[in-house]
């Protein structure tokens, strides 16, 4: 697998999307929080439209095509609890899908079902916004900003299950279905045990109709091979096609670091880190080449990039780019973005 985020595009974050039509009208402090508190300051009379004026024009066809020309195989495309359109847990806020753009699941659709197959590439869902959210985080939509509520209250982890096993028989037959990353960057007051049990349903419920691609992710703060003990968790053969997701960015906790300290640390700490994990296949869902540090020189840009790409060649589950793009993306040096980082030679696949 080798492949891109389409981050922002089916749950919006404002950082990489500014001059969106999503956020027009919405001041910084409410757009930065996430898609529903935007949703719920807009109003659907307002919000509706400019969400899906967003949905058509920041991720379209072209954007498949310029993807697979650029030899990659895979996206992984961050999806909502909102996004199925139904809320049958029978607790917390049943309606709050609801305060949502409705139709996202249309574009999810087409890119499985019309734009991935014609360009040769296949589809990884990523459950990116769990109902209570799962790390209080923008991208995760919350409600409660900085707050995480998922795995407190059982009727959020049913929601969960009931999403993820709705995907995986919607697009079951769909041959550019990989399959789903169960839950993106748990963290904050998410309990480990809860979110192991979430995992061992989940896979329970769609084994029965599917042998797709799972893919589980530990706590935020368990990125490395010593971390609690997920080397053995879900393993062959008991559990078949079960990948385990690291996002691996030198970016927080490296302030202040040099562009010759973090190419090293990618060159040795990095690829070390990778190579030492014994557990199911390693997949790194999330991985930039943006840092704090100054990358003045070019060839110094493209010598981190192709340190990391050397590093990940350790994880046998491949990896997907945090992000594709920005919107209006200018062709700039911006070390988030896979199309500029291509297009400007500095990472060559």
């Amino acid at each position: 697998m080798r492949g891109v985020n389409l981050g922002g595009w089916l749950v919006a974050e404002n950082w990489m999307t500014k001059g969106s039509p999503a956020w027009n009208g919405v001041p910084d402090d409410i757009a930065n929080k996430g898609e529903f508190q935007t949703m719920q300051y807009l109003g659907h009379a307002k919000g509706d439209d400019q969400f899906k004026r967003h949905r058509d024009s920041f991720i379209t066809e072209q954007d498949f095509r310029d993807i697979s020309a650029a030899k990659m195989n895979t996206v992984r495309i961050p999806v909502g609890y909102w996004i199925t359109g139904f809320d049958n847990s029978g607790g917390g806020d049943p309606n709050g899908w609801r305060v949502f753009a409705p139709n996202a699941i249309s574009y999810l659709d087409r890119a499985i079902r019309d734009w991935a197959p014609r360009y040769n590439l296949v589809v990884l869902i990523s459950y990116h916004a769990a109902k209570g959210s799962q790390n209080g985080m923008d991208h995760s939509a919350p409600s409660d900003p900085g707050n995480s509520h998922w795995g407190n209250y059982p009727e959020n982890v049913v929601n969960t299950l009931d999403a993820v096993e709705w995907l995986a028989r919607r697009y079951n037959g769909d041959a550019a279905f990989l399959g789903i990353g169960l839950l993106n960057e748990p963290s904050g007051t998410t309990p480990e045990s809860v979110l192991k049990q979430y995992y061992y349903d989940a896979y329970g419920r769609i084994r029965l109709f599917s042998s797709c691609l799972l893919v589980v992710s530990p706590l935020l703060y368990q990125q490395g091979p010593y971390d609690s003990d997920w080397k053995n968790f879900m393993r062959c053969p008991n559990w078949y096609n079960v990948r385990h997701e690291w996002h691996r960015y030198q970016i927080w906790g490296f302030e202040g670091w040099d562009k010759n300290r973090l190419i090293s640390y990618a060159q040795n700490e990095l690829k070390n880190a990778v190579n030492a994990w014994v557990g199911n296949w390693l997949f790194i869902g999330e991985w930039c080449i943006a840092s704090s540090a100054n990358f003045d020189n070019d060839d110094d840009l493209r010598r981190y990039a192709q340190a990391q790409l050397e590093a990940f060649k350790g994880a046998t589950g491949g990896w997907t780019f945090w992000t594709w793009k920005f919107y209006n993306d200018d062709g700039s040096r911006n070390g988030w973005s896979m199309k500029s980082m291509v297009n400007r030679g500095f990472i060559q696949l």
